[in-house]
């Protein structure tokens, strides 16, 4: 937390995440797991992974389908669900560590509205281009209920006690949406979500997906950025002139040779020559996005012993 308030810090934070077997995604199976996970991978960030679907009963086969695609009410399933989760591990945490509550962003839960699936880079980003192409009106009411929705679940989370969210924006990518589509139909709306949660210190934007192209996301309210570097070409260093005034979040992969092996010294090379790039301010080592389900918490566990020791 401190970081974020623009206090110093006595060590580099780090912040890393996955996502859990199906049998641990809901209720209080999951929040166990979130809460085992924190404990044994010491890290400094509390990012609630968000397994819930959009809801949508009607199918969207035209591009006319997508007003079927109606705004959650603040007591529906979608909210309290997630939200109830959220309590149950800040509860639990007590205090130990900053806390984030994942959300999914407008075109991704668009993606979760159509097919039904979490599965966006076939069937579900392809689609919603050609829809919007083709009826901007019928996809953009659909695009407003859902940042409603988000945006009441943004803000039931800060009052559940979490310092933050953690939005993951899709739709930036080069090879999908034009700048003009982008600026017009999703930016204001992801903005809109993110704004819901400004009285929170510490909300994270993750750029999602290859090819992502930051520059469309300057302006975006949040404290901390996040993008996957390997897949995005786009270096720590390189967005330290983008964002300057955020603190940058990333630069572990989940093919990190190191992080497989659980080779101490070779992930301390790994972190240290990472804080070697980038200083010791505005700056967290974690995830380029999601780790694999099949890291061993101890594994991950060694990033945060590797910048402790960082002198």
């Amino acid at each position: 937390m401190a970081l974020a308030e623009g206090r110093d810090v006595d060590r580099t934070p780090v912040g890393f995440w996955l996502h859990f077997p199906e049998d641990k995604r809901h209720g209080q199976p999951s929040a166990e797991e979130h809460l085992k996970f924190f404990k044994e991978t010491e890290t400094d960030l509390f990012k609630i992974m968000n397994e819930y679907l959009y809801p949508n009963e009607h199918n969207i086969f035209a591009s006319g389908d997508w007003r079927k695609v109606k705004a959650c009410k603040r007591d529906s399933r979608f909210i309290r669900e997630e939200i109830d989760m959220v309590k149950r591990i800040i509860d639990a945490a007590k205090g130990e560590a900053v806390v984030v509550n994942t959300i999914h962003g407008v075109v991704s839960s668009a993606t979760h509205a159509h097919t039904g699936q979490f599965s966006y880079a076939s069937k579900g980003r392809y689609a919603q281009l050609y829809h919007l192409r083709e009826n901007p009106e019928s996809v953009l009411s659909a695009y407003k209920a859902i940042a409603e929705s988000l945006a009441i679940l943004a803000e039931e989370s800060i009052k559940a006690g979490a310092d933050g969210i953690y939005y993951a924006a899709f739709g930036g990518e080069r090879d999908g949406f034009t700048d003009e589509e982008h600026a017009r139909y999703i930016a204001p709306l992801d903005k809109q979500v993110l704004e819901a949660a400004q009285k929170a210190p510490c909300n994270i934007l993750h750029m999602c997906k290859p090819k992502v192209d930051l520059k469309r996301f300057i302006d975006y309210p949040c404290r901390i950025v996040n993008w996957g570097v390997k897949e995005s070409g786009v270096t720590l260093p390189e967005a330290a002139a983008i964002f300057p005034d955020k603190i940058r979040m990333g630069g572990i992969n989940d093919d990190s040779p190191a992080f497989k092996l659980g080779d101490f010294e070779g992930i301390k090379r790994e972190v240290h020559g990472l804080i070697d790039s980038m200083g010791t301010k505005n700056f967290i080592i974690g995830s380029d996005c999601v780790l694999s389900s099949e890291m061993e918490y101890g594994k991950i566990a060694l990033a945060a012993r590797a910048a402790a020791c960082y002198v």
